[in-house]
């Protein structure tokens, strides 16, 4: 089992189904950007990341990786998307540990991932090493 980073253009039909699958909950239809996704993989800010165990996909990452705000010696990964099929849920520190490592080696610094205020997403970031920051703050608009 390991985490390969690919070619969103490539495995765009496997990875907009899990994403479908992980959207189906919202309450309005979801429209998936394809091409805004193509795009930002060519151009190196999206790292797309499947999770295989041989030929079978097992989870999905999307994580954008640019150059801190806070600092430009800083390089921060930003996750869009985490999503693990439902029936490989129990061992998927397993692809949060591959993701990790493979940030590391592309010279990440702090790897970012937000919650919806569940429970059960809460605890699966905190499990896997992920602290929680005191306040996060948006904006509809």
């Amino acid at each position: 089992m390991a985490v390969r980073q690919v070619k969103f253009a490539e495995y765009q039909t496997e990875i907009t189904a899990m994403m479908l699958d992980m959207l189906h909950l919202e309450p309005q239809p979801v429209e998936i950007p394809i091409q805004y996704y193509i795009n930002i993989d060519e151009a190196g800010v999206l790292k797309p990341m499947l999770w295989f165990d041989g030929d079978v996909i097992k989870g999905v990452a999307l994580i954008f990786v640019s150059t801190s705000m806070r600092n430009e010696a800083l390089l921060d990964a930003q996750t869009d998307v985490l999503w693990v099929k439902p029936e490989y849920r129990g061992n998927s520190s397993e692809f949060i540990d591959d993701i990790r490592s493979h940030l590391k080696e592309i010279g990440v610094n702090f790897w970012y991932a937000s919650s919806r205020d569940t429970s059960p997403i809460d605890s699966f970031l905190i499990k896997n090493k992920f602290k929680p920051l005191e306040r996060l703050f948006y904006c509809e608009v």
